[in-house]
C-alpha cells in the first residue's frame, strides 16, 4: 500500500533518542508554561499586599494569560498548518521570552495583565506546536508516552514555581522585589531551548502531506502526499471528534486551572494563613499528588488507552469533588489535613486522566492537513475555561461559597465523563494515519486512482469497441472485435483481483473495505456485459445492425461515460472536496434519465422483432437487446455505490 513508508518506517520505528531529544525540546516550553501560568498563584499572595488589590483585580491578572492562551492555540495551529511546524516553533518561543520580562517589569496591575495576555499567546500557541510536533515524530507504540510526557513537563514546572518562590521566601526578599523576580524566572527556561528551536527540522508527516521526502525516512521512500482535508470538510464529516476533544478539555480545564491557580487562595480561606503556609500546602499537592499524577498517565496510557484513563479521570475527579462539597465541613472540623487528602486525590486523577488526555487526543485524530489546527481549536476551548475559572473563581467562592464550589465542580467532571463515553474513540497504539482516517481515505483514493483508473480504462475501450460493432463499422469483423473486447474483460478482471488483494492487506475499517470492494465487483458487471452482448453478436452471425442496436449504443455509451465520471468525482470527494457531492447527484440523475430511455428502447425494439418471421434472427436479436439494455442497468448498479459512499463520506459516517 501506498502508505506502508509511514507505518513502516516513521510509525514503526522502535523508541530512540531522536524520539527524546524531540519531546524534551518540546517538553521544556511546557515546563515553561506550566510555570508561567501557575507561578502567578503566588505572586497574587504577594500583590495582594503591594498592590491592594480586590477581587476584580485577582481575577484579571490571574485570567489575562488564560485569556491569551484563548488566541494563541487556534492562532498558531493555523500559521503551523499552513506553513509547516518547524517555521512556526520559534515565535511561540520568542513571545514566551518577551511576555515574561514585560510581566516582570509591569508598573501596575493593568500593565502587568496585559502582559500576562500577550505571554498568554505564546503559552496557548505552544500547546498545539509542541504536541503535533513529538506526534508527527513519535512510533506508534510510544506516541503516547511521548506525547504525554511533553506535557508531563507541566509539573516541573509547577514544582519549579513553588521552589523559587520558596527560595524567595527564605531568603526573605521582599514582596516587592520577590514577585518580579519570579515572573522573571519564567524567561529563562524559554531562553535555553531557543536553539534548538531554530535549528528544527520539519516533522515527516507534515512534509508527506506537502508530497515532500520525509526527514527520517529511507533513501528512495515514495513521496506519496497525505491527503489534504480541509477543516471544513471534516468537521461535518466528524462532529464528534471537534465536539468531543473540544468540550472535554473545556470542562477539565475549568476544573483543573481554576483549583490550580487558586490553591494557595483557598489554602489561606481553610485556615492555612499567610502567603508561606498557603504557598508550602499548594506545594505539597503538587509534589505527592499532582507530578505523580502526570507519570503514572505517562507509564499507562499506551498500555490502558486514552479513553479509559480520561473515563476513570473524570469519575474519581466528580466522586471526590462531591464528597468535599457534601462532608468538607465535616472534614475541616476534623483536620484540615482530611480536607486537603482528598482535595489532593482530585489532582492525581486529573492528570492522570483528563489533563494528560485530552492534550493527546486531539493530535491523534485529526488529520495531519489540519492537526495542529484541530488541536489547537481544542486547546482554544479548554483555554477559554480555564480563562473563566480564573476570572470567575474569586467572585464564586464569595456567591456561592467554597463548597458550592466543589459541587459546581463535581457537575463538570460528570459531564465531561459522559462526553468522553459518547464522542470520542480509542486511540492507542495505532497508526496516525489510521486514528485520523488517513489510512482509510489514502487506501481508497489510491485504489480508485491507480487500479480503478485502469479498470474504467478497459471499460470504457471495450465500450468504444462495442459502439464500433453495434454501429456497423466492425459488424463484418465481429469475431475479432468481440476477441478484442473479451481482452479487455480479462485485464478488468486483473484489475478487480489486484484491488481485492490491496485492500485485504490494508489494516482498514470492514466499511471502506466493503464500499471499495462492492464498486469494484460492481464496475465489472458493466465490462461482463459488455463482452456478453459482443459475444453473442459474433455466436449469431449477425451481420448487419439495426436502428435500435444504434439507439442501444448511444445510451450505453453515455451512460458508461457518467459511471466513469461519477467513480473518478468519488476521489476527490473522499479526499474532503464535499462540493463534488453535488456533481456526482447531478451525474446519478441524468444516468438514471438515459437508463430509462434504455428501458423505453428495449420495449420498442422487442414489440417490432417480435413480428420478425425469421425465428432465429428474432431470438438473437431479443437476446443482443436484452444484454444492452443490462449494461444501462449495471452502470446504476455502479451509481448507487458511488452515491451510498459519496452520502457516507460526506456525512461522516465512517
Amino acid at each position: 500500500m501506498a502508505n506502508s513508508y509511514i507505518t513502516d518506517e516513521i510509525e514503526g520505528a522502535k523508541l530512540n533518542r531522536s524520539h527524546i531529544r524531540i519531546m524534551l525540546i518540546s517538553g521544556v516550553s511546557f515546563f515553561t508554561d506550566a510555570y508561567d501560568l501557575f507561578v502567578i498563584g503566588v505572586v497574587l499572595l504577594m500583590l495582594k499586599g503591594v498592590l491592594s488589590l480586590g477581587a476584580y483585580q485577582v481575577g484579571a491578572i490571574a485570567s489575562a494569560a488564560l485569556f491569551g492562551a484563548v488566541l494563541g492555540p487556534v492562532l498558531f495551529g493555523r500559521i503551523a498548518d499552513r506553513f509547516g511546524r518547524k517555521s512556526t516553533f520559534w515565535i511561540t518561543i520568542m513571545i514566551l521570552i518577551i511576555g515574561a520580562l514585560g510581566s516582570a517589569s509591569a508598573s501596575g496591575w493593568i500593565e502587568l495583565a496585559l502582559w500576562r495576555f500577550v505571554l498568554g499567546i505564546g503559552i496557548g500557541g505552544d500547546y498545539p506546536l509542541s504536541s503535533t510536533i513529538v506526534a508527527e515524530y513519535a512510533n506508534r507504540n510510544d506516541r503516547g508516552k511521548l506525547v504525554a510526557s511533553t506535557f508531563a513537563m507541566q509539573g516541573f514546572g509547577i514544582m519549579a514555581g513553588a521552589g523559587v518562590a520558596f527560595l524567595l521566601l527564605s531568603a526573605n526578599v521582599p514582596a516587592s522585589l520577590s514577585w518580579r523576580l519570579l515572573l522573571a524566572f519564567g524567561a529563562l527556561p524559554s531562553l535555553l531551548i531557543l536553539y534548538y528551536r531554530l535549528k528544527f527540522k520539519e516533522t515527516p508527516m507534515y512534509s508527506l502531506m506537502k508530497g515532500k521526502a520525509a526527514s527520517g525516512a529511507k533513501h528512495g521512500t515514495a513521496a506519496r502526499r497525505l491527503p489534504n482535508i480541509t477543516l471544513k470538510n471534516f468537521a461535518r464529516s466528524h462532529w464528534k471528534i471537534v465536539l468531543g476533544t473540544s468540550l472535554t478539555w473545556l470542562l477539565m480545564d475549568i476544573s483543573y486551572y481554576g483549583t490550580g491557580i487558586f490553591t494557595p487562595y483557598l489554602a489561606s480561606l481553610f485556615g492555612f494563613a499567610g502567603v508561606y503556609a498557603a504557598t508550602r500546602v499548594s506545594a505539597i499537592l503538587f509534589i505527592i499528588a499532582a507530578v505523580p499524577g502526570y507519570w503514572i498517565a505517562v507509564a499507562m496510557i499506551d498500555r490502558e488507552g486514552r479513553k479509559p484513563i480520561q473515563l476513570v479521570g473524570f469519575a474519581v475527579m466528580a466522586i471526590a469533588f462531591l464528597a468535599l462539597a457534601l462532608y468538607g465541613k465535616i472534614l475541616l472540623a476534623v483536620s484540615a489535613t482530611a480536607f486537603f487528602i482528598i482535595y489532593g486525590i482530585t489532582f492525581l486523577f486529573t492528570n492522570y486522566g483528563p489533563n494528560t488526555t485530552t492534550y493527546v487526543y486531539p493530535v491523534e485524530v485529526y488529520p495531519t492537513s489540519i492537526r495542529a489546527t484541530g488541536h489547537g481549536i481544542a486547546a482554544t476551548f479548554g483555554k477559554f475555561g480555564a480563562a473563566m475559572a480564573a476570572l470567575a473563581f474569586p467572585l464564586l467562592i464569595i456567591s456561592i461559597g467554597k463548597f458550592g464550589l466543589m459541587a459546581m465542580l463535581a457537575g463538570t467532571a460528570t459531564i465531561g465523563f459522559i462526553a468522553t463515553l459518547v464522542l470520542l474513540p480509542e486511540t492507542k497504539r495505532k497508526s496516525l494515519v489510521e486514528t485520523s482516517g488517513e489510512a482509510e481515505i489514502m487506501m481508497v483514493t489510491d485504489t480508485l486512482n491507480s487500479e480503478f483508473g485502469e479498470h474504467m480504462r478497459h471499460i470504457a475501450s471495450a465500450t468504444k469497441k462495442l459502439d464500433g460493432l453495434l454501429s456497423n463499422r466492425e459488424m463484418r469483423k465481429a469475431s475479432e472485435a468481440y476477441a478484442s473486447i473479451k481482452s479487455d474483460e480479462r485485464a478488468s478482471d486483473r484489475n478487480v483481483h489486484r484491488i481485492m488483494e490491496a485492500i485485504s492487506s490494508a489494516k482498514n475499517s470492514p466499511v471502506a473495505y466493503r464500499d471499495v470492494a462492492h464498486l469494484a465487483l460492481r464496475l465489472d458487471d458493466i465490462i461482463d456485459m459488455e463482452e456478453k452482448a459482443a459475444s453473442r453478436i459474433a455466436i449469431y452471425g449477425i451481420r448487419k445492425g439495426d436502428a435500435h442496436m444504434s439507439e442501444f449504443s448511444r445510451l450505453v455509451a453515455k451512460c458508461v461515460g457518467l459511471t466513469i465520471n461519477g467513480v473518478t468525482l468519488l476521489e476527490s470527494l473522499v479526499e474532503g472536496d464535499s462540493s463534488t457531492y453535488a456533481a456526482i447527484q447531478k451525474d446519478y440523475i441524468e444516468l438514471s434519465d438515459y437508463e430509462g430511455k434504455a428501458d423505453e428502447e428495449l420495449r420498442s425494439s422487442l414489440a417490432e422483432v417480435i413480428r420478425s418471421k425469421d425465428y432465429s434472427d428474432m431470438v438473437a436479436r431479443k437476446e443482443i437487446y436484452e444484454t444492452l439494455e443490462e449494461i444501462t442497468d449495471r452502470c446504476v448498479d455502479v451509481m448507487d455505490v458511488v452515491n451510498d459512499i459519496a452520502m457516507a463520506y460526506r456525512k461522516g459516517n465512517r
